[in-house]
């Protein structure tokens, strides 16, 4: 008996142990497939951007000047091709991993399921996005373009009429001026074009078309295992995946690009890709002379033809500078692909620009004393801003410095036109950066600042607000950093502490008009906002802001430090949150306040907190009555009362006998 039991639990064992080796082969081969699949989405979504550019070749009559396989196991896999005027593109045509995993004596796997983005033109000209073969919709049925298309003109307005002449006679009047005629209504802005973006989540396919912000599931991206049976035939392998491109063919006229569906995008090549003689139509025709001029003398025209093609403007390399020429327009530069710093100090009339997307720095001067340029667009690759590269610069009116890291100093000095910048991603704002920007008004420091130069936004009379990033460091004053003449606005989101008024964190002196040699009364702030992650909001922070009216201190704030507010002669009402515990000597001295509410965490209460105020009604939420240092209250008249909890009024009345008369029992 005991034989036959060890016999049976040594099957148990042997069983389970092949299941167990099984499963783990399931498991093993499920994350296979599905390792694969997730190569594949990200190769096709690398595909999905090069064919919207190569859409975008076609219609703008672009040509192809490289053609480069690359290979992996020795086979080819995909291809890197440069364009005359479009950036280079990678697509990949390998074969897809395989779907289905053979099922085990019974039915079939069923595949996976591989979504076929595609292009198509249709009866209007115009190519959108096709999914399996049919049009991709957008959520209102419309079809998605695969690139954007121009807005239309204008209505122009109709001119005023002449007004009548005065009528013969004695005395007659002058006829009256005729009204101006209205504007024409501007024209509708243009469609941007789409890329759709595929991924992979927990097994099924999703597909969004407005850059990720919402998901739509198109079907299971992995393929499921065959059932088991009796004596069922092996399941068959699920069929590979579909690649976007099949083929990329190409002769000496043309690349031939063939997609999934069987269509076909042909693409003209040009004859020059920097060497031998230049075709026509990869000869750069640029609109000033003088530019190209300049740029033959810097050894680009490498076959010395006295020409510059596309594919030897692609070829240079670092930094390209022309300084002291007469130049007016270089929109060619985007064409110089391998350029990453420019520098044009000197070309005081070049009033247009478009730079290379490989560009990474403005060097120190590089339109210094340029008073043409009105705009620039700088490329979301360009990190670093040198010194003075826009000083002077008095006509630039708009600036978006999209990725830019460093803002070194002078970078805008006296750009006096200069009224918004969008830095969202700075790191470092160097001394005088901005300084003398007169209408420089639109502009938001984010917290990846933390650091920021003496007098960077100095005389910037229309700047009315200042915000503190929280990442800011350093000791400086206020002064050192903005005019707080013109400042009506301060927003604090930085961590304080009570050692902060000595310690170097980020001011040394309160946000007023201060000198090293103390206090002068601000007239301009009128209202303080300070943010969720300030806790300690210290000693003399805003004294002398005869202008504030307004303070906004959140719940995180837990203490309010001497004389913080001592001198804000406006402000009439304040709300002091339930977190609070502190209350500084003299916080609130000398104010206008009619109306205070304490919150129900006030534990202590220093000297002449508000002392010379107008108070009518303090509002004390506590239930046990705060330590009062001396008499910190200054009632404008005997009518003045004191609201405190009705549950808590015998115990205020012994605490605060002084006060006695004052309190009254209220719901809050």
């Amino acid at each position: 008996m005991k034989k036959i039991k060890f016999f049976m639990l040594a099957v148990v064992v042997v069983l389970f142990t092949a299941c167990h080796d099984k499963l783990w082969d399931s498991i093993e081969d499920l994350d296979s497939r599905v390792t694969k699949l997730e190569e594949l989405c990200k190769e096709m979504n690398t595909n999905i951007s090069a064919l919207q550019t190569i859409v975008e070749v076609i219609q703008e009559n672009d040509f192809i000047t490289g053609i480069v396989p690359i290979e992996k196991g020795g086979e080819v896999i995909g291809y890197t091709i440069t364009f005359g005027k479009h950036e280079p593109i990678t697509i990949y045509n390998g074969v897809d991993g395989k779907d289905g995993q053979n099922g085990a004596n019974g039915v079939d796997g069923k595949d996976g399921y591989t979504p076929i983005l595609g292009v198509a033109k249709d009866t209007d000209g115009v190519y959108y996005w096709t999914l399996d073969g049919e049009w991709l919709l957008d959520n209102e049925g419309n079809k998605i373009r695969v690139t954007g298309r121009d807005g239309k003109d204008g209505v122009d307005g109709e001119d005023g009429k002449d007004g009548a002449d005065g009528k013969d006679g004695v005395d007659g009047e002058d006829g009256k001026d005729g009204q101006d005629g209205t504007n024409g209504t501007n024209g509708a802005d243009g469609k941007d074009g789409v890329t759709p973006q595929l991924k992979i989540e927990e097994g099924y396919w999703y597909i969004s078309y407005d850059n990720g912000a919402t998901w739509a599931e198109l079907g299971k991206a992995v393929g499921e295992d065959g059932k088991d049976g009796v004596d069922g035939e092996n399941g068959k392998d699920g069929q590979d995946g579909d690649s976007m491109f099949t083929s990329v063919t190409y002769d000496d006229n043309n690349v031939y690009f063939t997609l999934t569906d069987g269509s076909v995008l042909i693409v003209p090549r040009g004859k020059n890709s920097g060497t031998g003689e230049n075709d026509p139509s990869d000869i750069i025709k640029f609109e000033d002379l003088n530019v190209k001029s300049a740029l033959l003398l810097k050894n680009i025209d490498t076959n010395g033809d006295g020409e510059i093609s596309y594919g030897e403007a692609a070829n240079y390399t670092g930094s390209l500078e022309i300084n002291g020429n007469n130049i007016l327009s270089f929109k060619e530069c985007q064409y110089f692909t391998g350029v990453t710093s420019v520098s044009f100090y000197g070309c005081t009339n070049l009033f247009e620009i478009v730079l290379p997307n490989s560009l990474d720095t403005i060097a120190n001067n590089a339109f210094k004393g340029n008073t043409k340029l009105v705009s620039l667009i700088l490329p979301n690759s360009c990190v670093f801003i040198g010194e003075g590269a826009f000083y002077n610069c008095s006509k630039l009116k708009s600036i978006d410095l999209i990725n830019v890291k460093t803002i070194s100093n002078d970078a805008f000095r006296n750009s006096d036109n200069l009224v918004s910048i969008n830095m969202p991603n700075v790191v470092t704002i160097g001394s005088s950066a901005f300084f003398d920007c007169n209408l420089l008004s639109n502009i938001t420091i984010p917290n990846s600042v933390t650091s920021i130069g003496n007098n960077a936004f100095v005389n910037c009379p229309k700047m009315k607000s200042f915000t503190f990033p929280e990442n800011l460091v350093g000791s400086f004053l206020p002064s050192q950093l903005y005019s707080p003449d013109y400042i009506e606005t301060i927003y604090w989101n930085k961590m304080f502490y009570s050692s902060f008024y000595y310690a170097d964190n980020v001011f040394t002196r309160g946000v007023g008009y201060c000198t090293n040699s103390g206090y002068t009364k601000n007239k301009t702030i009128t209202k303080v906002i300070f943010g969720e992650k300030v806790q300690n909001i210290p000693e003399y922070l805003c004294a002398r802001l005869t202008a504030l009216k307004e303070i906004i201190i959140p719940e995180s704030v837990t203490s309010i430090g001497n004389s913080a507010f001592e001198d804000c002669e406006s402000l009439t009402e304040v709300i002091i949150p339930n977190n609070v515990t502190y209350i500084g000597e003299r916080a609130f001295a000398s104010t206008s306040l009619k109306s205070i509410t304490l919150g129900e965490g006030i534990v202590s209460i220093g000297r002449y907190a508000f002392l010379n105020c107008d108070l009518e009604n303090v509002y004390c939420k506590a239930i046990i009555p705060p330590t009062l240092v001396g008499i910190p209250f200054d009632f404008k008249d005997s009518s003045g009362v004191i609201y405190v909890p009705k549950a808590s009024i015998g115990a205020y009345i012994t605490a605060w006998s002084d006060l006695a008369n004052r309190i009254v029992g209220y719901d809050f």
